[in-house]
């Protein structure tokens, strides 16, 4: 009868440790989908996905042209919070010198119910899903 040497015993923990290691990571999703503000597609902003209940990661990706593929989010209930950016078409200075630099105003497009007071859930599936926010004033 053969016995098994100390190495091999060791190498054979270590990688049915990395392999275990390898599942314990939670499923996710990709959510993609189109964002509208009053029938026009929101330009340039950010769509966020916070889980419900406040416990594990959140996900998110940049709206651009009204469409935007957030991946690698959680699978579980999440608040949905989405921000447009809007040019108001007035420069504002850097710091109050003359030789400060310029740039343009942007305010906030989207009503604070849809971000930071949202009620907005999505319930995020494995794979990918498709979703459509029609928000309105």
């Amino acid at each position: 009868m053969q016995s098994i040497s100390p190495g091999c015993c060791c190498a054979f923990m270590a990688a049915a440790i990395v392999f275990a290691g390898c599942s314990t990571a939670p499923p996710t999703g990709t959510v993609s989908g189109e964002v509208t503000f009053d029938g026009q597609p929101i330009k340039d902003g950010r769509i966020a996905f916070i889980p419900v209940d406040g416990q594990g990661q959140t996900g998110g990706a940049a709206i651009k042209d009204g469409k935007f593929e957030a991946k690698d989010v959680p699978v579980t209930k999440m608040k949905v919070e989405i921000n447009g950016n809007k040019l108001t078409g007035r420069k504002i200075k850097a710091y109050d010198t003359p030789e400060s630099p310029v740039s343009d105003e942007i305010v906030e497009l989207v009503p604070a119910r849809y971000n930071i007071n949202s009620e907005l859930t999505l319930d995020v599936k494995k794979g990918s899903q498709t979703v459509k926010y029609d928000l309105k004033k």
